[in-house]
């Protein structure tokens, strides 16, 4: 009864992007308001929740060697294109880098953080000559709410509202789903509604082996390479698809011009939901078909978390998110049961749960490197019987159980926390301040 909501679901959640999707989104808001401005370009003013400006504000932009908030907005100014949603920064090329470069020495150009309810908001107001753009973004990457010009309404929509009554665009669907029942989901999709997630293989893949070749950002899926080549380490299943996972962080965190699927509104989540059920596919010699189902696993798990932590939060969702469900896909292609399935929930819950977000950058290599590989290593465990058991820590004796604690931990227990990240970053940030 499920089966319609889930195809849904998984083409709303599983699409392209380019670059890190915090400054697209923001791109993207930007984009939309100066379409509505008039005239040329007088001040440009954007103001983000905490989490936003976090994993906006050192990350490479695509098709250029420049981080950081405001070469996005210019970036957008120069050649947004808000209808390719989160791909807004596809037409970039030499003439737009340099447009937004000047761009930025001739426009004031304004970031700061709002006090809105919202953990995920952003708003663009684009000034001009002859008149003022305004565009908010409230619970998901595209998800804008409201365009203005000249303070009349021109769009608005509401945001889509989470059980609690607090504003998201997450769905209540998973949130009543066992386990058990996903995977029988799952199973029993029709083969054709789902093939398109195959999609994402080869443009994930693709990004890996850019990271590979091009050694950008830190490298370390290349250093991974070079060590299995040494002998330092085994060339294995877990070894590579931490290479892989790394080489692809690298390459999408430097800004490479390249798309990747994203899970969940995230790159980053796509490349850690993806590589690793691919490359066990690969190990293993499995047909495609079970890939196509691994990969649904994968993106629905990761989904289904993401509806208890939030779009964004004080943990790292590669590794509380995306690494479940990719840890999932695996033991299922594994013959894991039930019951086995529910240990690697389980294991990786109690293992990476305490992974802080500071904030999407180069890093994030090292983060996605470890999601990736565990979540191998955890489903190889749990099929034979080895995962951490209920009772231990936040471990439940459900795994849905386990599930919504790690939402509780996220939104309630570490909020402090993600308030103290975000100041200790504002304070090597003296040009965002609030508005």
């Amino acid at each position: 009864m499920y089966r319609d909501h889930l195809v849904s679901l998984l083409k709303r959640n599983v699409k392209p992007a380019l670059g890190c999707t915090e400054p697209a989104a923001i791109a993207l808001a930007v984009s939309r308001a100066q379409e509505e401005s008039r005239g040329d370009i007088r001040d440009v003013r954007v103001r983000l929740s905490g989490n936003i400006f976090k994993n906006a504000r050192g990350v490479g932009i695509p098709g250029t060697s420049e981080y950081g908030i405001e070469f996005a907005v210019a970036l957008a100014l120069a050649c947004g294109d808000w209808h390719k949603g989160l791909e807004v920064f596809a037409d970039v090329d030499e003439d737009a880098v340099s447009r937004a470069h000047a761009l930025l020495d001739a426009v004031p150009i304004q970031v700061g953080l709002c006090d809105a309810e919202e953990n995920f908001f952003i708003e663009a107001v684009v000034s001009g000559a002859q008149g003022t753009g305004r565009a908010v973004i409230i619970g998901g990457h595209t998800n804008m709410v409201l365009v203005e010009r000249d303070g009349k309404t021109v769009e608005e929509a509401a945001p889509a509202v989470a059980e609690d009554g607090k504003k998201s665009a997450v769905t209540p669907i998973l949130k009543d789903m066992t386990i058990q029942e996903l995977r029988q989901e799952v199973e029993a999709l029709p083969l054709e509604e789902i093939a398109f997630l195959i999609a994402g293989v080869p443009m994930n893949y693709r990004m890996a082996q850019a990271g590979l070749e091009q050694m950008p950002g830190l490298g370390l899926g290349a250093a991974l390479r070079r060590l299995m080549d040494e002998g330092v380490i085994e060339e294995n299943m877990v070894n590579k698809v931490r290479m892989y996972a790394a080489a692809a962080a690298d390459a999408r965190m430097a800004g490479l011009k390249m798309p990747v699927m994203s899970s969940a509104g995230s790159g980053n989540h796509g490349i850690t939901a993806i590589l690793p059920p691919y490359i066990v596919c690969r190990e293993k010699d499995l047909d495609e078909e079970k890939l196509i189902r691994a990969l649904a696993l994968s993106h629905l798990v990761t989904i289904a978390i993401k509806e208890f932590s939030g779009p964004l939060s004080p943990v790292c969702g590669c590794a509380i998110a995306a690494g479940v469900g990719a840890a999932v896909s695996v033991a299922w292609l594994l013959g894991c049961d039930d019951s086995q399935l529910a240990g690697v929930i389980n294991s990786m819950s109690g293992t990476l749960a305490g992974m802080l977000c500071d904030g999407a950058k180069g890093g994030c290599a090292f983060k996605l490197a470890t999601a990736a590989s565990e979540a191998v290593l955890c489903a190889l465990l749990a099929s034979q019987n080895i995962h951490i058991g209920h009772g231990q820590g936040i471990v439940s004796i459900r795994p849905e159980t386990t599930i919504q604690n790690l939402g509780t931990i996220s939104t309630q227990g570490m909020c402090s926390v993600d308030k103290t990240v975000i100041n200790v970053m504002l304070a090597d940030a003296p040009r965002a301040a609030a508005l």
